[in-house]
């Protein structure tokens, strides 16, 4: 292993500056308020990364309780929280208060960190900086790279060949210095990147047991320091890790098995590009999202060039190879290997045919806590381009060495060309945040943060898989304008609340039942729903929703009108102090005690104990369906339990009227109005059962009465919906 080449450092950066401006260009000059690819992932980086600047400013007081998903905590554990990029986009954020600059910063660094990397690691294995030129070009301007671009924290693998260098370094001189400094590039590494925190543990392992075989005299001491090593990684990972294992397990916030396999790569992967790649994108098949892993035609040659001689044996082989060069094509061609096996992910696939139907992916499932959160295992194939770089400068190198002096420079300018040439798309497609504002939305958001404090609800919603609208993610960005915090919320996860208001049952669009929706906003703590009526694919559908909102004159305390944006700032929330089943007894039913409108054979469904099975009327809700419940003696019934599951949501009763009879024949009036309050309530407490499990009790509180007869009544009507209950009950005061 050579020295690090140190020397240069700041001309390597210079020179993959310049090359990084001429690959994207003309992107530089569009910084200050343009957006690589789209206003999707790169806008809730943008995002993340200013919050995390404003948290930095604070102490890191609340960090993982960013201002979106309201009322939800903890919801920057849903996304990347890219701590390890922050120190680098922080500075840019304090001085220009551009977060669109900040995050295109740390975009176009991420392609000098790869070059310099990969430079520094190749010419340190081969004593040739050429060939660490060539490398280091190939590895920042992978064609991997352009279908990549929307994703910050796959793009930010720089920090791998830096630390793999590291620890080379350590295992040659035994510097604790060098130990050290791949503790804090692992570090940087990790927390830029979940992904690159579980793969990179990979190759790290390889270059570990690879130089502890080769340590002799020294292995129990070199075996104790990164023990220690070890130990302080974990340390000071534990913070992060626990704030996501919490969100983990309160949340249920894993990928399925299906879905990880779908985002596993298949055998021909690697032959596959993204139809933006100027050369490639009309010659090779093109791949579906994220799997198009074809690493280049020149890096491919030169690699596989490099694991022929360094396997062959040496009186067959005419290029002369050392003995350290020999080593390291065995280390890096068995990381190449590993890493392109387990990007295959849990069942390997060639040519879409199932080779196993559970691989060795399967297995680190089994053992590696957290992993099963990360979904698209493809991007293991960035490993695969780490060990392929490297072998592509060895066996440059040893090609290199016998190609006279003059030809030298020329070979490698075309050489680090043609890699170039294969990973261009051509003119770095960017999006204007232009589209995304307007004057009306910034006269509401700067009204807005002069307002008093309350959570924002914006409309519409748009559902997160049209990502041709992005709405949510402009409403979360408008966040660091006016300072609230949104319900609204774009993430790779959901919570069940915001769910459930995307689900065609959502009471969003439910506008004959407006008043009781803004009820339930209110008992969250909503203080205002901004409507941009620019933003409904049909104008009237705004209108509609305006106006039924406005009729709900009660609950409002202003209406607010910016042009094509409409902000209504509602009236606070009369905490009543309601009742807890804790202070209650369960009041026993028999099924000869209750008598209902609709489908009486299906009731036994609603009270046999099993939250998957529902009583339901069969039609949608007219105002005629009721249940009554008669009781051998009268009872003081504190509290109707109506369960729902998340399946059947939109089955909530519209309106609810619940009346006793006492022992006289006297008919009184308990309750009288809408359950959303109680549901969305619920919906929020019980956002700690596994998605798509959870069951949602809606519990109806009544005042103190005798009641020898209960009748609750669904008064009102829907165009779709049954009314559904999965679990039944009655409670009763101590009292009684």
């Amino acid at each position: 292993m050579k020295s690090w080449p140190v020397g240069g450092t700041l001309l390597v950066f210079l020179g993959f500056g310049a090359l990084t401006v001429l690959v994207t260009y003309p992107f530089v000059l569009e910084m200050g308020w343009a957006l690589p690819s789209d206003l999707g992932d790169p806008l809730l980086n943008a995002w993340i990364l200013a919050w995390d600047a404003d948290r930095i400013r604070h102490g890191f007081q609340g960090l993982w309780d960013a201002p979106n998903f309201y009322p939800y905590l903890g919801t920057l554990t849903y996304s990347e929280h890219f701590l390890g990029v922050t120190p680098f986009s922080t500075p840019v954020q304090w001085l220009s208060g551009n977060p669109v600059l900040a995050y295109n910063v740390v975009f176009l660094f991420s392609y000098v960190l790869a070059g310099a990397g990969m430079y520094w690691l190749a010419a340190s294995i081969t004593g040739s900086r050429l060939a660490g030129l060539v490398a280091g070009v190939a590895f920042a301007f992978l064609p991997y790279r352009v279908a990549a671009v929307p994703h910050l924290h796959v793009l930010t693998f720089g920090w791998m060949p830096i630390g793999l260098l590291a620890l080379h370094r350590y295992f040659d001189s035994g510097s604790r210095l060098a130990l050290f400094s791949f503790v804090v590039v692992f570090l940087f590494q990790g927390l830029s990147s979940f992904h690159f925190l579980y793969f990179f543990t990979l190759p790290a392992s390889v270059v570990v047991i690879a130089g502890l075989i080769r340590s002799t005299r020294h292995r129990v001491r070199q075996v104790l320091e990164l023990v220690v090593a070890s130990a302080l990684i974990l340390v000071v990972l534990a913070p992060v890790a626990l704030a996501y294992y919490q969100t983990h397990r309160e949340q249920g916030l894993v990928r399925s098995r299906s879905a990880i396999v779908h985002y596993s790569a298949d055998v021909v992967s690697y032959g596959q590009v993204s139809s933006k790649l100027r050369f490639w994108g009309n010659r090779l098949e093109q791949g579906p999202a994220e799997r198009e892993l074809f690493p280049g035609l020149i890096l491919a040659t030169f690699a596989v060039g490099s694991l022929v001689i360094g396997f062959l044996p040496a009186r067959m082989n005419s290029m002369k190879v050392t003995a350290s060069h020999r080593s390291a094509i065995r280390v890096y061609g068995l990381i190449g290997l590993l890493a392109f096996i387990f990007s295959l992910g849990p069942e390997p696939k060639a040519f879409g045919q199932v080779l196993m139907s559970s691989g060795p992916y399967d297995w680190l499932l089994a053992v590696i806590p957290g992993l099963d959160g990360i979904r698209v295992v493809a991007r293991f194939a960035v490993v695969v381009y780490l060990a392929l770089s490297v072998l592509t400068a060895i066996g440059l190198a040893a090609l290199l060495t016998r190609v006279s002096r003059i030809a030298t420079v020329p070979l490698v300018l075309v050489l680090a060309a043609g890699v170039l040439g294969e990973g261009y798309p051509g003119p770095l497609r960017a999006a204007s945040l232009e589209t995304i504002t307007d004057t009306d939305k910034h006269a509401a958001y700067e009204w807005l943060k002069i307002s008093a404090p309350g959570a924002v609800l914006e409309l519409p919603l748009g559902r997160q898989e049209r990502l041709s609208d992005y709405y949510n993610i402009r409403y979360q960005f408008a966040t660091l304008q006016h300072g609230h915090p949104v319900v609204n919320g774009f993430s790779g996860y959901q919570t069940p609340l915001f769910r459930y208001l995307n689900e065609p049952g959502s009471p969003v669009s439910d506008l004959d039942h407006m008043g009781y929706f803004l009820e339930g906003l209110r008992s969250l703590g909503v203080r205002y729903v901004v409507v941009n009526a620019s933003l409904y694919g049909n104008r009237s559908d705004a209108i509609a929703t305006i106006q039924a909102i406005q009729k709900q004159a009660d609950q409002l305390i202003t209406v607010m009108e910016f042009g094509t944006t409409t902000v209504f700032w509602l009236a606070g929330w009369d905490e009543s102090p309601g009742t807890v089943r804790e202070n209650l007894y369960q009041i026993p039913i028999t099924g000869d005690q209750v008598t209902t409108s609709h489908r009486y054979d299906w009731w036994f469904q609603a009270v046999d104990g099993n939250q998957d099975t529902r009583w339901l009327t069969g039609d949608r809700q007219t105002g005629k369906e009721w249940i009554e419940v008669s009781f051998d003696k009268p009872q003081d019934v504190a509290l109707v339990g109506l369960g729902i599951a998340n399946r059947s949501l939109g089955d909530y009763p519209r309106e609810l009227v619940v009346e006793s009879v006492d022992p006289q024949g006297v008919v009184h009036t308990l309750y009288d109005g809408g359950v959303m309050a109680q549901l969305l309530r619920s919906l929020v407490k019980n956002d700690k059962m596994p998605p798509n499990k959870f069951w949602i009790p809606i519990d109806i509180a009544l005042t103190p009465n005798k009641t020898q007869t209960l009748r609750i009544r669904q008064t009102s009507h829907t165009r779709t919906w049954y009314w559904s209950i999965h679990e039944f009950s009655l409670w009763s005061r101590p009292s009684m």
